[in-house]
């Protein structure tokens, strides 16, 4: 398999519409990034923080007409905290529900 086939088909993606128009592609977090990880929620919120601008892979948002960096589209959905929450939530269940399904399915063609 080619490797950027191997991107495409093993890097979990979720698509998080914020209205009609808008929306972000976010990406399952490295292995390294999800070290960051504990038990503890408020760590968490920290470390997905940290994490979200560099997960962003695709959105819809503009600056003055120009594509809007991914840190500024993370700076903009994080001054939210009930957009963020939300998106966080999908983000997390889709990644989850995504590994589930897939795990699933080899152990059926096995």
């Amino acid at each position: 398999m080619d490797l950027k086939e191997a991107q495409e088909k093993l890097i979990f993606t979720v698509r998080y519409d914020i209205d009609d128009a808008d929306y972000i592609v976010l990406r399952e977090p490295t292995m390294a990034e999800a070290r960051e990880f504990s038990t503890d929620g408020a760590e968490n919120v920290q470390a997905l923080e940290k994490i979200f601008p560099s997960c962003i892979i695709e959105h819809s948002f503009t600056d003055g007409g120009v594509k809007a960096t991914n840190k500024d589209v993370a700076k903009v959905l994080m001054n939210s905290g009930t957009l963020f929450s939300d998106i966080i939530e999908a983000w997390m269940n889709a990644i989850t529900l995504k590994k589930t399904k897939s795990k699933k399915s080899e152990m059926l063609q096995k």
